[in-house]
């Protein structure tokens, strides 16, 4: 008879010899001691996997599963939940790492009130300062249930890992992550709260998230690939139906991936590449709701202009930017300001 697990761990790993050993040890020391532990090897070029095999051998709760080539951790979490077999299933990175109860506490809160997810709140280790930061990262201090609608949905965390879910949610609906591209925990995200969208926060850190300088997503290069997100997510939305419900909120998230952008001139192709997918602005409506439509339009216009042009226009926002700062009315003089910000780029 096939023994269930109680949770599905699953760790992509790809040369983390720094940190897997950590990462290893607080999941086979969790209290819930029911649980499987998957690795998905992503072509890692270090002693990672050894480390991994170290543990193996210790513990049988651990399987290996090896990737072909260097995939990307969506591809890796995808064959994760396709090889699992819990009740439920947690996503854990391999330079993080959980306090022992971590599991017992979700497992118990969803079968007690028989949801689909549970969120906790996270402690986040600055591992060049080696302390922890003083960030709320959730910014929600109680714990109960939230309901994630196509208003909120954007402002929460969207991270896959301070979250456990039932794994049989994630098949029967194609729940998966964006492959061959990073940020592919926003698909993710989106698939399964556009589903499933009853939750209950746990105000409790038991997941440690690790802030390192030489992480994959720290660095600059594939930035581009959050508009590939936002892309599958508009023919997701589409494919269900229900785009018309998240539209505004649809917009919004490409404006704050704009913003959170690090160099905003660098993406303009990619973001106008995505306004012409999507067929903005002709299947768009402004609204009184929504300012975002004429920067949007902005990003098009500018996207034409020769680069005299462009820098041009740059100079003469952040000319109105720094004569809003003497406008006499103080609420007037913010307003002015967090529209014009981000015009200079």
């Amino acid at each position: 008879m096939l023994n269930i697990p109680k949770v599905s761990v699953i760790i992509p790993i790809y040369n983390v010899e720094k940190y897997i050993r950590q990462c290893l040890e607080s999941v086979i020391s969790q209290t819930l001691k029911d649980i499987e532990i998957l690795c998905i090897d992503d072509c890692s070029t270090d002693t990672s996997i050894k480390i991994v095999e170290s543990f193996l051998k210790k513990d049988n709760r651990i399987k290996i599963l090896q990737l072909n080539n260097n995939k990307l951790p969506g591809i890796a979490r995808n064959i994760g939940i396709q090889n699992s077999i819990g009740t439920y299933i947690s996503f854990i990175d391999p330079d993080d790492y959980v306090k022992p109860d971590f599991l017992e506490v979700a497992y118990t809160k969803l079968e007690e009130l028989q949801l689909n997810s549970v969120w906790f709140n996270i402690k986040i280790f600055n591992d060049t300062k080696k302390s922890f930061t003083k960030d709320n990262y959730f910014l929600k201090s109680d714990n109960g249930p939230l309901i994630v609608t196509s208003k909120n949905i954007n402002i929460f965390p969207i991270n896959c890992w301070n979250k456990v879910y039932r794994l049989s949610t994630i098949k029967e609906n194609n729940i998966i992550f964006s492959e061959n591209i990073l940020f592919e925990d926003l698909e993710f995200y989106y698939r399964f709260f556009t589903q499933s969208k009853e939750i209950y926060f746990i105000n409790k850190h038991l997941y440690i998230y690790r802030l390192r300088p030489n992480s994959i997503l720290s660095s600059k290069k594939n930035r581009n690939d959050i508009f590939k997100a936002i892309k599958n997510i508009y023919n997701y939305l589409n494919k269900k139906n229900i785009f018309e419900d998240y539209k505004e909120s649809f917009i919004q998230l490409i404006i704050q991936s704009i913003e959170r952008s690090p160099n905003i001139k660098d993406m303009v192709p990619y973001i106008v590449d995505l306004l012409k997918q999507i067929n903005f602005p002709k299947d768009y409506t402004r609204t009184d709701k929504n300012n975002f439509y004429d920067f949007l339009n902005y990003i098009i216009y500018f996207n034409k202009l020769s680069k005299t042009m462009q820098t041009l226009n740059k100079y003469y926002f952040g000319l109105i930017f720094g004569i809003s700062k003497f406008l006499p009315k103080k609420s007037y003089r913010k307003k002015c300001r967090e529209k014009f910000k981000k015009y200079i780029f």
